[in-house]
């Protein structure tokens, strides 16, 4: 179990890293918008929740498995 753990937690982390650096990122440029500029914060709305969606579904199941591989 703890190999399949492993294996599982290697291919989830491949997609899983970069999508919470691209993550980052953007949260940096988007949240100080809604001071900035109310209509490109609300326009961008959609595609930041849907990066936050991404990066839950592929970051929680690699935190699950980090803690089963140890």
């Amino acid at each position: 179990m703890k190999y399949i753990a492993t294996l599982l937690l290697i291919i989830l982390n491949l997609f899983a890293v970069p999508l919470n650096m691209l993550y980052m990122k953007v949260q940096k440029w988007y949240l100080p918008m809604w001071k900035k500029d109310k209509i490109i914060y609300f326009a961008f709305a959609p595609f930041y929740w849907i990066l936050v969606g991404l990066t839950f579904l592929f970051g929680y199941p690699c935190d699950i498995l980090a803690k089963l591989a140890h």
